[in-house]
């Protein structure tokens, strides 16, 4: 039942998304940094967000049908040798599944505070180009990105979701052929909600969701939904699913990678 008033209100804020402003917290940008499992922190790089417009007549592919997934219901048949001719794109919630060992196929585009702006000019840990460049230095039959944590701050929904597509476009160009996957935000802990002052709230998790999903649909790329799992009674993040309420432990990393697998598995 929570995820169908998930949905629903996903759903219902979708169609209303050109006429909003944009996710609250002004212009603000969010510093999303990946947690150690034990005590350290990794230090995290702000992320400066421009303002810009969308262009309106910006080059998209409509493709109308949904091809959300809906994976087997098995994580003991997530194989993850379906990664391995995969690039992932993502923030440090992406990141720490590489880091912490947790999917140890394919290859990570990842950065701390990564966005659909981003992308365009900051490069890897190892890398020396833009890591939009990075993804088209090799050949990948799979692209997967996670991207939209810090964005929720963003005033602007439909610049967000234009850039985001923009990127589908380029990455197209860079691994033509390649199929490309869009994973859904996951919620954040009642407790972490309750305290935000950036954006980063499962309100506006919820609606960007909906909004990617729509986006999924539009450009025939597939949409990764988030699991069962990561949400609680009232549809948050439990609260023994992390220690800082945004990032996940390993143990809800796990389950949110068999997911991923699964997915992919099945769009194969």
């Amino acid at each position: 039942m929570k995820r169908f008033l998930i949905y629903a209100l996903a759903v219902s804020i979708t169609a209303s998304a050109a006429l909003l402003c944009g996710c609250g917290g002004g212009s603000q940008s969010v510093d999303i940094f990946t947690p150690d499992p034990g005590s350290s922190v990794i230090r995290p790089v702000p992320t400066p967000v421009p303002d810009f417009t969308p262009d309106p007549g910006g080059a998209v592919t409509p493709a109308p049908t949904d091809r959300t997934t809906e994976p087997p219901d098995d994580p003991a048949s997530a194989d993850q040798s379906v990664f391995d001719d995969a690039a992932f794109i993502g923030n440090s919630v992406f990141e720490g599944f590489y880091r912490f060992g947790v999917i140890t196929h394919g290859k990570f585009f990842t950065k701390v505070g990564l966005n659909v702006n981003s992308v365009y000019t900051d490069h890897t840990d190892t890398g020396t180009v833009p890591i939009i460049d990075e993804v088209g230095q090799g050949s990948y039959g799979k692209v997967i990105i996670q991207l939209g944590q810090n964005e929720l701050a963003w005033p602007n929904t439909t610049a967000f979701i234009q850039k985001y597509s923009d990127l589908i476009d380029d990455v197209m160009l860079r691994q033509p052929g390649a199929r490309v996957f869009i994973v859904a935000l996951p919620p954040v802990t009642k407790a972490y909600n309750d305290a935000d002052q950036t954006g980063v709230n499962n309100e506006n998790i919820t609606r960007m969701n909906g909004l990617l999903k729509e986006l999924a649909i539009r450009r025939g790329v597939v949409f990764i939904e988030v699991p069962e799992e990561l949400y609680d009674e009232a549809g948050a993040l439990p609260e023994d699913a992390s220690s800082d309420g945004l990032h996940l432990n390993l143990k809800y990393d796990r389950i949110w990678a068999d997911h991923i697998c699964l997915s992919v598995m099945k769009a194969s």
